[in-house]
């Protein structure tokens, strides 16, 4: 199967308790083995000790570049440059091949102890299997060292044959003779090169933990075998090797591990063009010419595309044809998830989502046993996007070929979501993963991993819980542990959550919004606490996470408990796990003066500042000269949140004196911490020193480096004009905000519609009425002058409804009320009970009747409001008093010296495809 994109970030471990108990048996059975083999051949002769020498071999070192290959004809060869494109493959390493010099004696004592040629292959094949590629190496090259010596040894017999006198037979080596005993051993042996061992020793070679080296091996050995002679030009015993499928694919294994394209194509198109007759093609050899195009530094996503074309139509056509009947003459699922691994390495994850998305629909006719279909399979990737990658599917050249594409398995998916998280395409990913369940495939631990990830990133603790949750259900599949995984350093395949699934999970958990699931994240890290397991076991980041999750709920007092318990483990908190202590003493003392805002009585100013206290305790504790962690720019940033949220004031603009003093530099989130401080006191002298001081820390700065205020430093100062009763210099801000170009939100806009509705007009100027100019923010809200995102919401209209009531414009309010039915909203019986006082007040019942008359559309009944009931009566005592009906008719004394608002025009804020305002752009003359 092709290898998952992956960086890497879990490795056998030899300490791992969990390895040695599922593999206790297997153990105990190598040690049994090795103690009889020892009491076995101790009182052996030196033949079986030589013997041993395989086990006791040394393996080749990365500063050695020799190779063991020793074919008798070799034995005079010094080297053999390697003939690879540095600039197209430049994992490979230019290196010179050194053929070291055969030792016979070694050569056939080590094969004297193989029966038959089925024994020695299994051994090639295991060893190879360990990463023992070198000593996998000496037996191979011991067994043409033995169909050398057995040409000889036939040689000298037919000789005596023919001869009257009998010579000893003495066998020699480069002209220097062999131990006689070599004789017996060699004559009764039957071993002898076939295609499965030359196959067993490239395999070995594609095995290889540096297959940079043993690529150009693989190809050595592959050539001297089809060779019918030796180098010198004398004639092999044993004659030419015929390669097999099996060959070319173990060739190519060593092609892909290095990411050799140029050889891989090379080699497909020499048995395409049926250079080797004998050899039919199959999914595995397609596939393994794609891995290389997946494993190569230049990556190309249309080579790999095209080759799977290719090989569907190529083996489509040999699946109809008569050369074979293999079973494997169809693409496999293998192929097409190195293809979209390639797409995965390269980042385009539209393309992994469309080709999965294909591989679903054509693969819905076939039926598997487990799988269900996704019928109506949908993807994110626009429609105009979606070119078929798959086109032979849409050829007609090919309609009549039985092109089967394989299901996608639970590799396919996991492959998927690597690509969508490595282009950071959360949401993506989660709907894949959605998906696969709902598919039938199980997700491995890998692909468990990855969503947990967009889990983290997207503040969602409980999906992130449920996947969790499923990676503990892994362990329940009894699966074999492969020989390849049992090799030192081999990635192991995820049965459990690990530490990195945990610390994902908190994290989630801890990004919950509000934070209202950090108890979520402190229950999990108590999980690694009382884990079983090694790789398991809570770390520095897993405790900074659950201590984030305490900090957005502001709950300090457990951020401090779990910072002494990570000490009592010997766990060193860093810098950043203090900074989100003190982000939770922050957090705190804002939830305690929202509840004391909110006339909680039991709160007191000190209760307040308490949490802030324990922060500046915890700076300055950083700050000791014996302390080994020194605050950051992030510590500080947080220390001047929690004096904002203290409503310290003084001491925000002290530290950031102490922060200039430490050889730090100011950030934006530094100046948005301070006006948050200037806005929780409602000082607006001390917001405009803010922005004085951001001009100022940018002079003589390049433009790159210039801190600009950003839209939290003018939501922060607008805010803070409105607690100061100051609405003039809130309009002025929004201005001032658009003109910089940026995006204020429709929090922002509330806020200045809120305090020019709050405040009180200015003698000084004339028309100053504020109300008119509330309601130009919110035509400009409802325009297309508005910044994306912004539209008036409920807020916006109950500000608005309440302030033109407040003012007696009962028909600007009443027409917002219908604006406000319009978009959605339902307005509360509040807002009609303010809007029937104001038009009562300014001397209009009827226009009151028939507002009450309208909240039964609504399902508001006027009667079981006692202030509209009164209202309800009164206006029909004084109809019939002038004896006349009820009518919508009004030509009542106005009172008020604002009622302005004609029948027509009642419902001008609620036309949306024409309020005359576009048209006229004085109101937003107002704001720009």
């Amino acid at each position: 199967m092709v290898p998952r994109i992956r960086t890497g970030r879990r490795t056998a471990q030899a300490g791992s308790r969990a390895h040695l108990h599922k593999n206790k048996h297997a153990i105990l059975f190598q040690l049994a083995a090795c103690l009889l083999a020892v009491v076995c051949l101790l009182p052996c002769t030196t033949c079986a000790f030589q013997q041993c020498k395989l086990a006791s071999s040394p393996i080749i070192t990365k500063h050695s570049l020799q190779r063991r290959i020793k074919s008798p004809a070799a034995a005079a060869a010094t080297s053999v440059e390697t003939t690879q494109n540095p600039t197209r493959t430049p994992r490979i390493q230019k290196t010179t091949t050194q053929i070291q010099q055969p030792s016979p004696e070694h050569d056939i004592e080590l094969l004297s102890i193989y029966k038959s040629n089925k024994r020695l292959e299994n051994n090639i094949v295991r060893l190879g299997r360990m990463g023992r590629t070198e000593q996998a190496l000496q037996l191979y090259q011991a067994i043409w060292t033995l169909d050398s010596l057995k040409d000889q040894y036939r040689r000298i017999v037919q000789k005596n044959n023919k001869s009257d006198t009998k010579t000893p037979i003495q066998l020699t080596w480069n002209n220097e003779p062999l131990s006689p005993h070599l004789s017996n051993l060699i004559s009764a042996s039957k071993l002898r090169p076939t295609t499965r061992l030359m196959n067993s020793a490239i395999d070995a070679c594609a095995r290889a933990t540096r297959p940079q080296i043993h690529q150009q091996t693989a190809f050595d050995i592959y050539h001297h075998a089809i060779s019918p002679t030796n180098p010198n030009g004398s004639k092999k015993w044993a004659g030419a090797l015929s390669p097999n499928v099996f060959t070319f694919g173990a060739l190519l294994a060593c092609c892909a591990r290095n990411g050799d394209t140029v050889s891989s194509l090379k080699l497909l198109h020499e048995l395409e063009e049926d250079k080797f007759p004998d050899v039919v093609l199959n999914g595995v050899i397609y596939s393994t010419v794609i891995s290389a195009v997946e494993r190569a530094d230049v990556l190309d996503v249309d080579l790999a595309l095209e080759v799977l074309n290719n090989a569907t139509v190529a083996l489509a056509g040999r699946g109809e044809g008569s050369k074979s009947n293999n079973h494997n003459a169809v693409m496999g699922v293998v192929g097409y998830n190195a293809a979209i691994s390639t797409m995965a390495r390269a980042m385009e994850w539209k393309m992994a989502s469309q080709l999965l998305a294909e591989m679903i629909i054509h693969s819905h006719s076939s039926t598997k046993p487990g799988l269900h279909s996704i019928v109506n399979w949908e993807t994110s990737v626009p429609e105009e996007e979606m070119e078929p990658l798959l086109h032979v599917l849409h050829d007609e050249r090919y309609k009549d070929l039985n092109i089967v594409v394989p299901k996608p398995d639970e590799v396919t998916f996991g492959t998927v979501l690597a690509a969508c998280e490595r282009s950071g395409e959360w949401e993506e990913l989660l709907r894949i993963a959605k998906a696969a369940i709902e598919y039938g495939v199980k997700l491995d631990g890998m692909a468990l991993t990855s969503s947990l990830h967009a889990c983290q990133q997207l503040g969602l603790a409980g999906e992130a819980l449920d996947y969790l949750e499923l990676m503990k259900q892994l362990g329940d599949e009894d699966t074999p542990i492969t020989r390849g995984r049992q090799r030192m350093g081999a990635k192991q395949k995820l049965q459990r959550p690990d530490a990195v699934a945990y610390r994902l999970a908190i994290s989630a958990c801890a990004r919950a919004p509000g934070g209202h699931r950090w108890q979520d994240g402190v229950r999990l890290l108590n999980e690694m606490r009382s884990s079983k397991y090694d790789d398991c076991a809570p770390d520095v980041v897993a405790y900074t996470a659950a201590i984030a999750g305490c900090s957005e709920a502001g709950e300090y007092t457990s951020a401090m408990q779990l910072i002494q318990t990570m000490r009592q483990e010997g766990i060193q908190p860093n810098v950043v796990t203090f900074s989100a202590v003190i982000n939770a003493c922050a957090s705190a003392s804002a939830n305690l003066a929202r509840k004391r805002e909110e006339e909680d009585r039991s709160i007191a100013m000190e209760d307040v500042r308490l949490p802030m206290t324990r922060a500046l305790k915890l700076l300055e504790a950083m700050k000791a000269p014996t302390s080994t962690i020194k605050p950051n720019i992030v510590t500080y940033n947080a220390a001047i949140r929690a004096c904002a949220e203290g409503l310290n004031l003084a001491g925000a603009f002290d530290l950031l004196r102490q922060l200039k003093e430490d050889g730090l530099k100011p950030t934006i989130v530094t100046y948005g911490s301070l006006m948050t401080a200037c806005e929780r006191m409602g000082d607006v002298d001390a917001a405009s020193k803010v922005f004085r001081m951001v001009k100022e820390g940018n002079e003589g700065n390049d433009d790159d480096d210039d801190i600009r205020p950003n839209e939290i430093i003018y939501g922060a100062a607008i805010s803070c004009c409105r607690k100061a009763r100051q609405p003039e210099r809130a309009l002025l801000l929004l201005r001032k905000m658009i003109s910089d170009e940026l995006s204020p939100n429709t929090a922002t806009f509330n806020t200045v519609v809120a305090a020019l509705a709050e405040g009180k007009p200015d003698s000084k100027i004339d028309n100053n009425v504020l109300w008119e100019k509330a309601l130009a923010v919110f035509k400009v809200m409802k325009s297309k002058h508005a910044p994306p995102g912004v539209a008036p919401n409920r807020q916006t209209y109950n500000i608005l409804v309440r302030c033109l009531a407040a003012n007696l414009q009962p028909g600007y309010a009443e027409s917002l009320l219908n604006a406000m039915r319009k978009d959605g909203f339902i307005p509360d019986v509040d807002l009609y009970t303010l809007t029937v006082r104001s038009y009562e007040r300014c001397g209009n019942p009827m226009k009151a009747l028939r507002l009450m008359e309208s909240m039964r559309e609504v399902g508001y009944h006027f009667y079981e409001v006692k202030m509209l009931d009164d209202a309800f009566k009164n206006g029909v005592k004084i109809l019939n008093q002038v004896g006349r009906g009820f009518t919508s008719q009004d030509t009542s004394t106005v009172r008020g010296p604002f009622f302005s608002a004609d029948d027509d025009d009642m419902d001008y804020f609620g036309d949306d495809e024409d309020d005359g305002y576009d048209d006229d752009d004085y109101d937003y003359q107002l704001l720009n």
